[in-house]
């Protein structure tokens, strides 16, 4: 008989890369195509540039191919991988506790950042951010989570403020 090495009031643990069903692959490479060609369309229309010069449009365009490539490269591993495995097999109807935790930390990290960064200014919506968004996974201390998150707000306001001159509050 199997012993169970979680408990009883363990969450749950996401399956490894390789126990994934290739459906949930083909999903995210769907997704992943749809994104970027929606940003290469939404781009087209922007002003391209040059390296030396780069424009509005540059940016958008080689984050939309490149996510557009990443999705046709998912979409055939998962077709390969479906083709190995057996289309017969059915993937889990429900995502793990684990994985939806994560998305509503991450979710609600990003929109407490969307909230905050015109009131507070960019260091502490950086700050909150990194501070939810640590929070996703379970096991990790809020001083670790604090430490992490006043770097990467210093890192921010250094990089796109004082580095980059971008026209955004650094403060309240």
């Amino acid at each position: 008989m199997p012993s169970d090495t979680q408990g009883a009031g363990a969450p749950a643990k996401d399956p490894p890369a390789e126990a994934r069903h290739p459906l949930d692959d083909l999903i995210a490479a769907l997704l992943f195509i749809v994104i970027g060609t929606g940003a290469l369309i939404i781009a087209s229309d922007y002003r391209f540039g040059t390296l030396h010069r780069m424009g509005p449009g540059l940016f958008p365009i080689m984050v939309g191919g490149l996510l557009t490539a990443i999705g046709v490269a998912l979409t055939i591993q998962s077709i390969v991988a479906w083709r190995k495995r057996g289309a017969d097999e059915a993937p889990p109807i429900l995502p793990s506790f684990a994985t939806m935790r994560a998305l509503v930390f991450v979710m609600a990290s990003l929109l407490a950042f969307a909230v905050l960064i015109r009131p507070a200014g960019l260091f502490i919506a950086t700050a909150v951010l990194v501070f939810i968004s640590t929070r996703a996974e379970p096991g990790h201390g809020v001083v670790r989570s604090l430490i992490l998150s006043l770097a990467l707000a210093v890192v921010a306001a250094a990089v796109f403020v004082l580095g980059i001159g971008l026209p955004i509050p650094l403060w309240p």
